[in-house]
């Protein structure tokens, strides 16, 4: 089960790889890159979708608006605006952002992943203090992780073709 850390008594995951969903993609212009995905890979999406939430990264708690966009045809990609000045920043010449799992328990899974070396990067807090919605968790040798509260998407091919 997913918010379990591994332990050398215990076979069962922190995370499962069943459970990875998309890749994510920071970029800057959402609809050029869906437009130029869908030209070269033959990529159908969602309308860009737009979210506003409180964040706290390293730097402390904001509103942000996070416009994405998530592909229609597996293996599912999702491309992110870039924020300046966060986590969400676009680099150059560098294409996966992020691992995006859903996980049972957002934030035992979150405390789980820290436990594990992968650094909190940021994360929504619509519910008090703890992370909820997503986190965005980084390890010491660049991996980043995102988990996602399953509950918020049960049934996600469904959710992508209401998007559309």
């Amino acid at each position: 089960m997913s918010g379990r850390l591994a332990t050398a008594t215990s076979a069962v995951p922190l995370l499962r790889a069943a459970d990875l969903y998309h890749t994510g993609i920071v970029v800057p212009d959402v609809e050029a890159a869906t437009a130029r995905m869908s030209e070269v890979a033959g990529y159908r999406w969602t309308k860009p979708l737009s979210r506003e939430l409180p964040i706290r990264t390293a730097d402390g708690e904001r509103v942000l608006t996070l416009r994405y966009a998530y592909s229609l045809d597996a293996p599912h990609i999702e491309l992110i605006q870039e924020v300046p000045g966060t986590p969400w920043t676009a680099t150059a010449h560098a294409a996966a952002h992020h691992l995006g799992y859903f996980c049972d328990d957002l934030p035992a899974t979150s405390k789980g992943l820290e436990a594990a070396g992968f650094a909190l990067e940021a994360c929504a807090v619509t519910d008090g203090d703890a992370p909820s919605v997503f986190a965005y968790h980084l390890a010491p040798t660049g991996e980043r992780i995102e988990i996602v509260d399953r509950a918020l998407m049960p049934d996600f091919p469904a959710l992508l073709q209401s998007r559309t």
